[in-house]
């Protein structure tokens, strides 16, 4: 799909930054806290407040993993993926909050059937499908529930796009995701400048020590759809890949220094 072929609030995209959904789903804004949170604030409201500028000039856009389409129509050739333009997807007519995504609902029922996380994995691979035709340069990845980040990361992978994609696993616990915006909207910022990373999965070190005490808590053996995305890496080599990141995009951002850069007479490629 070309440039021109894009929806129009995304033909200017360089990076799709994907974020959990959250209750304000029901009335069909991630943007509105306040529906939900007594701080006015939230995870959405965060990415925002880091990257306003660039969103201005509509090089990052937003978009959400949401099994709430899934309660709407089992079978939504749009996927699981709702682009921040099309929030109306995913409103409740009763006005509702549809609920945490809570690993209680992924996790295998008593007679040992996964058919819950098959089936948010298989509705996320429609999405994912749907977003690649787009032709966006880069799409980063922040989701934190459990069954969010395993269906994703599977997901992608099916779709032959784990070398490109960059997804960042976190904590599942909400309290972390303020923290994990902070952590990387820095690198969407780069990215949206010109900067490069490979695809694949990402720990954040600070956050690391949480996750690996919540894997603690989990009990049931992965099936192999999902397993190799269910294991995390050891604290040296997060660290590693860590620095290894961050130096790379100093050295983006220093190799663009001398000016600020015009974005909007940039050669379309």
């Amino acid at each position: 799909m070309s440039k021109q072929s894009r929806p129009a609030d995304f033909r200017n995209c360089r990076v799709l930054f994907i974020l959990p959904c959250n209750a304000a789903a029901c009335v069909g804004n991630y943007f509105s806290a306040e529906v939900y949170s007594m701080r006015n604030w939230n995870t959405w409201r965060e990415a925002e407040s880091h990257l306003r500028d660039l969103r201005e000039k509509g090089l990052v856009r937003f978009a959400a993993v949401d099994s709430s389409t899934i309660e709407i129509r089992h079978d939504d050739p749009l996927g699981a993926i709702v682009l921040e333009t099309e929030m109306r997807r995913v409103i409740n007519p009763t006005g509702e909050d549809w609920g945490a995504p809570s690993w209680r609902w992924y996790r295998p029922t008593r007679a040992g059937s996964w058919n819950n996380l098959d089936t948010l994995t298989d509705a996320v691979i429609r999405g994912v499908r749907r977003v690649s035709e787009f032709g966006i340069d880069n799409v980063i990845a922040l989701v934190n529930p459990r069954g969010y980040f395993l269906a994703l990361a599977a997901a992608v992978a099916e779709c032959n796009l784990l070398g490109k994609w960059v997804l960042f696993r976190v904590p599942a616990h909400p309290h972390h995701l303020i923290p994990a915006v902070k952590e990387v909207a820095p690198f969407v910022r780069s990215v949206a400048g010109g900067a490069r990373i490979k695809g694949g999965i990402y720990h954040v070190p600070s956050l690391f020590p949480f996750l690996r005490e919540e894997d603690k808590r989990y009990r049931h053996v992965l099936p192999e759809r999902w397993k190799k995305y269910g294991r995390l890496t050891k604290p040296s080599d997060v660290n590693e890949q860590w620095r290894m990141l961050g130096q790379h995009l100093r050295g983006v951002s220093t190799n663009n220094q001398g000016g600020e850069r015009n974005y909007d007479q940039e050669r379309e490629h």
